[in-house]
């Protein structure tokens, strides 16, 4: 079987408007794509994909699904082969799980279970231990945070002793290993095994999901290291998380923009402050795979950087070598060249936000948050800042100076993979020296006005549905998290199937179907659950999508509570947000639908598309207020 986080793998490095492009002639239609039906003949389009959800919905046929289900449809592939050949393009190799994948797998569940227990712990601590006086005193008074932002963030301290966490979770049935392997304790050379983190401020490090994996924590008595995260662990992989972006991911598509700060106290206070689209790396130089994570959420990425990351040491430093990967160092760099290098690559707006000098982000938003609020409107483009920054270093009233200035920038200038970009910076950089830009582009190794073959489109990524909401109860927000989710829960209790069902009908709204998924596994689980709950023959489980979901069913994320009345609603609120999502996509299609044909003047199908939208709108209401009447906070 075939691991789910290597799907989720798949799907994080494909974009859906790329690969459907290559088949259909996609336009841009607001924050959407539309184009003709790759399905059946029509001559108005009417069939959209959606990059925010990395979904697609075909009005004229009903086809609906993710780029699994298109390519399946297209080519008709099993979801396996069309898992492969998207696992090809993304340049992921694919094998089957053996047996000692499955061991090390559940070794990782273990691992977060001590992790989770191990923030609680330290919360419990810091909220009634008199040895956290002074980290209480820090964060009050220092860093100004409340205590709703304290218990919200789950803080925590970590006691002077050294072995005061292993004892709390050993007499919890962890053995010392596995405390080793989470990070939690360090074995010396001579065998010795103490509590990592003594005397600091801990701060739980949580993946996408919410799910605590490491921890970073800060002296408080002015020891060193000042700053120390967890090690490299089976679950704490520091080039692939962001610390935050659990909690931002909403912001991020609202504001179309991620704002990066360096340290995490920063992004607490940006979020007490109300600005939650703001997250933070791990210390280190932004991967790759850091950034394409902000990018699903988000065209704009704006690094808010003090005058000193920001300056001319920092921009120097980054053009001494050439580098691919910014992974080695602990020491937290800005790395222009390579996040320039990011920027063409993954076809994202990098953007430098320079920071008021002396004041931290945290400082700033906090103190004036209309002042943070225009520093960040104004970012400039990536590009830009360090043009600028080089020239501004080299006497450029001068021919040596000119001639060195242009030989420092010509690297950053090759890097972009946009010949228009390329010609357009060439041209600001000549005028800026009083050159020609032919002198300028030859003395960089680069022709000039040179015919060039066509190169496709940038596809930019739209803003989202500003309708997608999350509430405090159910903690699964994406698409796929809630289809997952229902059908862990499904696949522990089938008959929750009946409950989600009589739920929904008393709302007025159809039952569920396969078409409520996207994934093309998850609907072949749903029919096979489906006919468990009703009692018919199953056949034998696919496993196809009984390994989407064999991580995910027995977690502690599906898995934390076996009381049956509880289940049930978390099954039914899953299932009405699971509908309320298909809904918002559905309406958010049918209002460029109306839009174009307001534009064509075909009154006919204006009038079949609002009562369409009509009907569409009731079903979501009903479906906002059957979650509110069940407690659940819904935020249009």
């Amino acid at each position: 079987m075939i691991r789910m986080s290597v799907v989720e793998d798949v799907k994080s490095k494909i974009d859906i408007v790329e690969v459907i492009g290559a088949y259909v002639k996609l336009t841009r239609s607001g924050r959407n794509y539309r184009g003709l039906s790759p399905f059946q003949a029509e001559r108005t389009p009417s069939f959209f994909v959606f990059p925010e959800t990395q979904t697609f919905k075909d009005f004229s046929s009903g086809e609906q699904g993710d780029v699994f289900s298109f390519l399946m449809k297209k080519e008709g592939l099993t979801f396996n082969e069309a898992l492969r050949e998207l696992a090809r393009r993304a340049g992921i190799e694919l094998h089957e799980r053996t047996e000692q994948e499955k061991v090390v797998e559940a070794r990782e569940v273990r691992l977060r279970h001590a992790l989770t227990q191990a923030a609680d712990y330290f919360h419990h601590l810091l909220t009634s231990a008199p040895q956290a006086a002074q980290c209480r005193a820090y964060l009050h008074e220092k860093r100004r945070l409340t205590t709703e932002t304290i218990n919200a963030w789950q803080l925590g301290y970590s006691l002077a002793e050294y072995h005061g966490l292993t004892h709390f979770l050993t007499a919890r049935g962890f053995d010392i290993h596995e405390l080793i392997e989470a990070g939690l304790v360090i074995e010396n050379e001579e065998g010795r095994r103490y509590d990592r983190f003594r005397g600091r401020l801990m701060i739980p490090i949580r993946d996408e999901k919410g799910s605590v994996v490491g921890f970073g924590s800060r002296a408080l008595d002015g020891s060193e290291p000042k700053y120390m995260n967890s090690p490299q662990t089976p679950v704490f992989d520091k080039g692939r998380l962001l610390f935050g972006l659990d909690r931002a991911r909403h912001a991020i598509r609202s504001a179309q923009a991620a704002v990066l700060v360096e340290g995490y106290m920063d992004v607490i206070g940006a979020h007490q402050a109300g600005f939650t689209n703001v997250v933070a790396g791990m210390g280190t130089s932004l991967t790759e795979t850091q950034l394409r994570l902000l990018k699903r959420l988000s065209p704009r990425i704006v690094l808010a950087l003090d005058p000193d990351a920001a300056g001319n040491r920092a921009v120097l430093r980054s053009l001494d070598v050439v580098r691919e990967s910014f992974e080695h160092d602990d020491t937290p760099t800005f790395d222009p060249r390579g996040m320039i290098r990011h920027e063409s690559k993954l076809n994202t707006d990098i953007r430098v936000a320079v920071l008021p000098d002396g004041l931290d982000p945290d400082e700033l938003v906090l103190d004036s948050p209309e002042r943070w609020r225009e520093v960040i409107a104004n970012a400039r483009p990536i590009i830009e800042h360090v043009i600028d920054t080089l020239l501004n270093h080299f006497d450029t009233t001068e021919p040596r100076g000119k001639s060195e200035a242009v030989k420092v920038i010509a690297p950053i200038v090759r890097d972009l993979s946009d010949p228009v970009r390329r010609d357009t910076h060439i041209q600001q950089i000549a005028r800026r020296l009083q050159l020609n830009p032919r002198t300028v582009a030859e003395a960089m190794g680069l022709a000039w006005a040179a015919q060039r073959t066509a190169s496709r489109p940038a596809v930019a990524q739209p803003s989202p549905d500003p309708n997608t909401a999350t509430d405090s109860k159910l903690r699964k927000s994406s698409r796929i998290d809630l289809e997952l989710h229902l059908i862990a829960l499904l696949a522990r209790r089938p008959t929750l199937l009946m409950d989600a069902n009589v739920a929904l009908a008393r709302a007025n709204l159809e039952v569920l179907s396969a078409e409520d998924f996207v994934n093309p596994a998850l609907r072949v689980g749903f029919n096979q659950l489906s006919r468990a709950a009703t009692g018919q023959p199953q056949g034998e489980y696919d496993d196809e999508w009984l390994s989407l979901i064999a991580d995910y069913a027995w977690s502690e994320n599906a898995a934390d509570n076996d009381d049956e009345a509880v289940m049930r609603e978390e099954a039914i609120r899953t299932a009405l947000r699971l509908r309320m999502e298909n809904l918002d996509r559905e309406r958010s299609a049918l209002a460029f639908m109306i839009d174009d044909a307001r534009q064509a003047a075909d009154a006919e199908k204006v009038s079949q598309y609002n009562l369409r939208l009509v009907d569409v709108l009731a079903k979501h209401l009903r479906a906002q207020k059957a979650l509110r009447l069940r407690g659940v906070l819904v935020i249009d």
